[in-house]
């Protein structure tokens, strides 16, 4: 297949000043850029340091297995080793391509809690995120064909689409959460999130149809936005030094900065253009706080054992980074097919393929797992703290970075998800180069209240797999093990075998006190003409994947930013 065209070279651009400019075309970012053009009012720059790349992998929702095992189409992160982990460092794949991580991620499609909305709020400071008025965002993105077109969208952007056909394995899971006392619900996006049900996912006819599918490609095609891909954002330009700059106003003389453009980077080559408005950095949780930093703003005291000049003391930033991890319950059964015995034998590997290209559906229109059940474990909880996650396979080698291995014998997993994760670690910049790689500290499990969650959960996932649904099929138990019983030895699973659902977010969180970053209208404190909108603003992960709640960033803040322009009109 041939190789992605190579981007236009900076000199094409037909201006050297746009109104808008992004750094970033991941989740956040190609929302944004669509909904900033429709009116064709404004010039947009989309600056992203991936490729348009058009692997066919990238296309097929099995793909995922392929794409987190090689180099293509991904930034490959390290984590700093965890004491809670027993040490360990964890991978974190991210998307190196037009739609970022939403072009290589498992498509699961999932609101988040509405309660945890309601807490941004009404107990973090951030008016206007509440469920009632961010549900509207969700329906606006999405075009869902099932569910109550209520609370569910019909011609959004997203076509979303639910797990089908229903398979034995997938029926006897959510069969026996019922009799595990996990009632089924019909649509968890509805509003109704506790309970089991079947996956939604960001697929058409068969296909991932994600951010570079639904926003991106159709406004490629309006002459007011420009994309420059291979191009990284090094510094984030601002009129005067930290204090140097100021405006007249009617109580005297302020101190105010403003961002006025972007410095990149192409093949080796520096350039810089202008943003007659806003710069809008969609850089994502891992690369917006190094971006922040490389440019001045942030913790001065890192800033400056990087020689960095301050421009805007923002102790916050790259700070409160939080994480899913997912720690799995794996079963051997008998009388199931499953991906560890249809991917060993060739003709089931060509019946897979063959239903997926007639009728674009079956397990090859799946990223591996079809359904999940989200669980208050304790009486108390007024929310869920732990999702179950069906996926269609073990392994004895979890997440091997290089390569897919799977048991010889048929068998499917239990996720196990905190859902709000206490532990809370950092990313910053590692040298005074924005482009070398961030020392990222997650400090998973530093928190004891995230291991007992975990304890709670693998005890619920074993009653699961033990209620009479499964009795028929049910083999024996491979990890941990039957005869890992007590707290400590299901603590030592933990730590020895857990690792990442790569939802990072927080590290350039909105609020209002002293370490959030942006306001609630993702607006840098400080700094005029500059804004963040991707998963980084995120003050906690919303119970759930991060995709949907990442795009919700995008959009609103592309609503902010055509409202003040209105206003200023």
């Amino acid at each position: 297949m041939a190789s992605p065209a190579p981007a236009p070279p900076p000199a094409a651009l037909s201006h050297p000043t746009y109104d808008y400019v992004i750094v970033g075309a991941g989740s956040a970012g190609c929302a944004l850029a669509a909904r900033l053009t429709e009116s064709g009012k404004y010039r947009v720059l989309l600056l992203e340091a991936g490729e348009d790349d058009r692997w066919i992998w990238i296309s097929i929702p099995t793909g995922v297995a392929k794409i987190v095992v090689g180099d293509r189409a991904l930034w490959r992160y390290t984590t700093q080793a965890s004491a809670g982990l027993n040490g360990r460092s964890l991978f974190w794949p991210r998307g190196k391509l037009l739609g970022g991580t939403a072009s290589i991620n498992g498509m699961f499609w999932v609101h988040g809690d509405p309660l945890e909305y309601n807490r941004w709020r009404d107990e973090l400071g951030n008016p206007g995120w509440g469920y009632d008025e961010v549900a509207p965002y969700f329906r606006r993105m999405e075009a869902y064909a099932k569910g109550d077109p209520a609370v569910r969208g019909r011609e959004g952007p997203l076509t979303i689409t639910e797990h089908s056909p229903r398979d034995p394995l997938t029926d006897t899971f959510l069969k026996a959460c019922a009799q595990a006392g996990i009632e089924e619900t019909p649509d968890y996006n509805s509003g109704a999130y506790l309970g089991g049900g079947l996956m939604q996912f960001s697929t058409r006819k068969g296909l991932r149809w994600a951010v570079r599918e639904g926003y991106l490609r159709p406004a490629m095609r309006r002459a007011n936005l420009a994309v420059v891909t291979r191009a990284q954002a090094t510094r984030i330009l601002i009129e005067g030094e930290e204090g140097n700059t100021q405006t007249r106003t009617q109580t005297g003389t302020q101190t105010r900065q403003r961002a006025t453009g972007v410095e990149y980077r192409v093949g080796g080559r520096s350039f810089t253009v202008g943003a007659a408005r806003e710069v809008v950095i969609c850089a994502g949780t891992i690369q917006t706080p190094p971006l922040l930093e490389a440019s001045g703003i942030g913790n001065r005291a890192i800033l400056q054992q990087h020689g960095i000049a301050p421009r805007k003391h923002l102790p916050g930033v790259g700070e409160n980074l939080r994480d899913h991890l997912h720690a799995r319950l794996m079963v051997e059964v008998q009388g199931l097919k499953t991906l560890n015995d249809i991917l060993r034998s060739p003709w089931a590997k060509t019946q897979m393929a063959l239903r997926w290209l007639i009728r674009r559906d079956g397990l090859m229109s799946v990223p591996g797992a079809t359904a999940h059940a989200y669980v208050r474990t304790e009486k108390h909880r007024t929310q869920p703290d732990i999702k179950l996650q069906l996926h269609h396979l073990t392994s004895p080698d979890e997440r091997n970075p290089k390569k897919l291995v799977l048991d010889e014998r048929p068998g499917f997993s239990l996720g196990v998800v905190h859902q709000q994760p206490a532990s809370r670690g950092s990313i910053h910049l590692s040298s005074p180069d924005p482009l070398a790689p961030p020392v990222i500290t997650p400090n998973y499990l530093s928190a004891e209240e995230d291991v007992q969650a975990f304890v709670r959960g693998l005890r619920l996932a074993r009653r699961v797999t033990q209620q009479p649904a499964f009795k028929p099929y049910y083999v024996k138990e491979l990890r941990p093990g039957p005869g890992v019983e007590s707290e400590t030895e299901l603590v030592q699973y933990i730590r020895s075998s857990i690792f990442s659902s790569y939802h990072p977010v927080g590290t350039a969180r909105m609020g209002c006190d002293d370490m959030a970053v942006v306001d609630a209208r993702l607006r840098v404190h400080g700094i005029d003409g500059l804004r963040i909108a991707d998963a980084s603003v995120l003050p906690t992960i919303p119970a759930s994947n991060t995709n949907a709640a990442a795009i919700l960033a995008g959009e609103k803040a592309a609503d902010f930013m055509l409202e003040e322009a209105r206003k200023s009109a």
